[in-house]
Formats: C-alpha cells, sequence, structure tokens
C-alpha cells in the first residue's frame, strides 16, 4: 500500500469568499443589480449567481441555521466560481475569483513569515517519507512534510483543545481534490490556524483543514503544507536528513522553473521521448502517479497490469501499477520508476497529468524557492534545484 497525500484546494481563498458569500449575498438578494453588468465574468454577476445558487439550495433546508447557511455556501463558492460543469478546475477559476474580491473590496489576510530553521527529517518507518516537528501553542507536534499540499492539515484532536473551530466542508467537494474513493465519512473543516512554528521559523494567519487524525497519514498530528513551506527557501536534503528554511533568496538562471496551480507547484516531465507533460512536485507522495488520460495517451495497456492499493485522505483506491522507462526532469532522471495510475480525484480537478513522488524526489537534494503570494494567496510561480543527494 503506497500514500499519496496530495491536497489541492484553494482553502484560503475559499475562506474569504466564504464570507462573502455569507454576509453579501443575503443583501445582493434583496436589492437585485437593475440591469446586467457589462462583462459576462465580472463580481456583480458572479456575485449573482451565488445568490441564486444559495437561494435555490435554501430552498431544501427550510430551517437552515447558521451552520448550513456557511456549508451552502461554500458549496455555491466552489460550484459557481471554482468548478466548472464537469467537476474539474475552471480555466478562468483565478480571474472570478479576483473579480469578485474586487468587486466586494474583500481581501485575503496576509501571511506573516519570521525567521529561519534547521530541524531534522525524521523517517516514517516503512515509508519514503518525513516528519518535521512543528509548533502550536506551548507543544510540538509531529507534521507530514508535503510540498502536494496547497494547505496545511491538523487533527481535531490537536485543534479542540487550542479552541479552534472550523467550517464543515461537504464531502463530494473535498472528493474532488484528494486521493481516496470514499469521502462519505471524512469529517474536514476549514480553519483558521494560530501562530505556525518550526524552529525559529514562523508563519501566522495560515488558513487550513481539520480532519480526523484517523484520516491523516499515519495518524499523524498533522501536515505541513506550501501554505507555510512558501514562505521561505526551503532546502530539502535526504541525504543529511535535514530541513532548511531560509529567507528568500534570488534563483539561478539554470533553476527548474515552476507554475503554480491552486497552490500547489508543477513542473514539465518528460516520459522517455514523450513530453512535456505537467506534473505536480509532491514530497507527501511515495510513488510517482500518472493519470489515466495520460496512460491512455501514452498507450499503455492496462489490461493486465498488476494493481496496487494506494491511500489519500479519503481512504484507499485501487490503481493499476506500472513501470515508466525513463522519467526525466530537466537534467535530472531516474529509469525504470514505479508508477501508479489514478482513476480520479486530485488529477483531473487541477488538469494535470500526474505526481512526482517520493520514489523520484529522494534521490536529490532540493531547493525550493517561491515567488511572493499573489493576490489569491498563493505564489504563480517558483523554481527547483536539484542535486544528487549524498549522506554527510
Amino acid at each position: 500500500m503506497k500514500l499519496i497525500s496530495s491536497m489541492a484546494t484553494p482553502l484560503a481563498i475559499a475562506s474569504e469568499l466564504l464570507a462573502i458569500a455569507v454576509f453579501s449575498l443575503p443583501i445582493f438578494a434583496q436589492t437585485p443589480p437593475s440591469s446586467p453588468p457589462n462583462s459576462s465574468d465580472s463580481g456583480l454577476e458572479i456575485l449573482g449567481e451565488l445568490a441564486e445558487c444559495v437561494s435555490t439550495s435554501l430552498e431544501a433546508v427550510p430551517q437552515a441555521d447558521r451552520q448550513d447557511l456557511e456549508t451552502l455556501s461554500m458549496q455555491c463558492v466552489f460550484e459557481v466560481v471554482i468548478l466548472g460543469p464537469d467537476g474539474t478546475l475552471r480555466s478562468d477559476a483565478n480571474e472570478r475569483m479576483l473579480a469578485l474580491l474586487e468587486f466586494t473590496g474583500g481581501s485575503l489576510p496576509a501571511r506573516v513569515v519570521r525567521g529561519q530553521a534547521k530541524v531534522p527529517l525524521n523517517p516514517i518507518e516503512d515509508r519514503f517519507l518525513w516528519t518535521v516537528p512543528v509548533t502550536l501553542g506551548d507543544r510540538t507536534y509531529p507534521f507530514l512534510l508535503d510540498t502536494g499540499a496547497s494547505n496545511s492539515l491538523l487533527a481535531h484532536s490537536i485543534a479542540a483543545p487550542l479552541g479552534l473551530a472550523g467550517t464543515p466542508i461537504p464531502n463530494d467537494l473535498f472528493a474532488y481534490m484528494v486521493v481516496g474513493e470514499d469521502c462519505s465519512e471524512v469529517d474536514a473543516t476549514l480553519m483558521q490556524f494560530p501562530h505556525v512554528s518550526i524552529d525559529r521559523a514562523t508563519v501566522e494567519g495560515m488558513t487550513g483543514m481539520g480532519l480526523p487524525q484517523t484520516t491523516i497519514p499515519q495518524q499523524l498530528s498533522g501536515v505541513l503544507g506550501l501554505d507555510f513551506l512558501s514562505g521561505f527557501d526551503a532546502i530539502v536534503d535526504p541525504g543529511r536528513l535535514e530541513l532548511q528554511l531560509l529567507p528568500r533568496s534570488p534563483a539561478p538562471v539554470d533553476a527548474i522553473p515552476l507554475e503554480g496551480k491552486m497552490g500547489v507547484m508543477t513542473a514539465q516531465v518528460y516520459l522517455g521521448d514523450r513530453g512535456p507533460f505537467t506534473f505536480l512536485l509532491d514530497t507527501g507522495a511515495e510513488v510517482t502517479a500518472i493519470s489515466q488520460d495520460l496512460a491512455d495517451r501514452l498507450s499503455l495497456d492496462t489490461t493486465d497490469l498488476p494493481t496496487q492499493e494506494v491511500v489519500g485522505f479519503c481512504g484507499l483506491e485501487t490503481a493499476a501499477l506500472t513501470t515508466l522507462e525513463r522519467v526525466r526532469l530537466a537534467d535530472r532522471q531516474r529509469d525504470r520508476l514505479d508508477a501508479v495510475i489514478l482513476q480520479k480525484g486530485v488529477l483531473d480537478f487541477l488538469g494535470i497529468d500526474g505526481i512526482l513522488g517520493q520514489n523520484f524526489l529522494l534521490h536529490y537534494k532540493q531547493h525550493w524557492r517561491f515567488d511572493p503570494p499573489n493576490a489569491l494567496g498563493f505564489p504563480d510561480r517558483g523554481t527547483l534545484i536539484l542535486s544528487p543527494a549524498t549522506a554527510p
């Protein structure tokens, strides 16, 4: 069984848009515009679509309380602003979110980043994964180091003593963004984190997710995602089993370019002499994965392939197991790399071809650099330097 803990969701954006939906829509519904807006994608029209969605949804819940309103509003934010009719990410999702924020005068809370850190990478037994020590309040907990998670996660059992409460996330929305076949019993919530620290590196103002501890890989206390890591230069050194977090620095000209997509970072990957293909780079995935669509384009016959169970935030998913003869990222290459073929979930939602996991990445020391966050709270671009991992 292999772990793939990728999760791409614009949670911080959803939090702000949720507030807009909850507080602005009742007023908008009472005083709709007298004439249509000039642009089909203007913030005014999008707000009108949200009002109609929430109003229709409330008809099915006549005795709705505030939590019902928040949950229905979140569902409408995703359906109207972020998702296309087929359940995948809209190509203009960023533009629609920006238009709504600008029209309503909303803004995302700025994250405050301070300090730097050097901490050990603690290997998880029998896994190609690491934990790092994360401090919340006056206690330190083991969190999975996960560059494939746009937002950090916290176990409900840790959040409750800290007085953190969240807004429920509808299970059918959560299913779009993670690996696993059954999200029906996953109690996911959206919450504001207190200041989060690793050694002397601290980030305040993060919006993350609460999950039952049983759904977090290895039942850890949490997952450290790019909402924290992207505030720094992050140096992941598998040879020395060390993570360094440093102030941002300029990237060298030969660095591998990264493109941001809803809070995660993607790069162009070649498979044999085919490509490039867009892959998410994920230290929280033990194994590399490709989409069924990419398998079809590569003419892979999956009929008689063995299967491998992979586990994500929504439990198990059975995937075909294949071998990629050559996988290349810039000038770094691995031959005969095991990979699983995923049928649905985060790959379809993001419209990407695959996930480059730890069976590729752990062979290299990685220097991650990230652009400052854009108006939506995540970096548009970044860079990566890969050098062979060597023991001290």
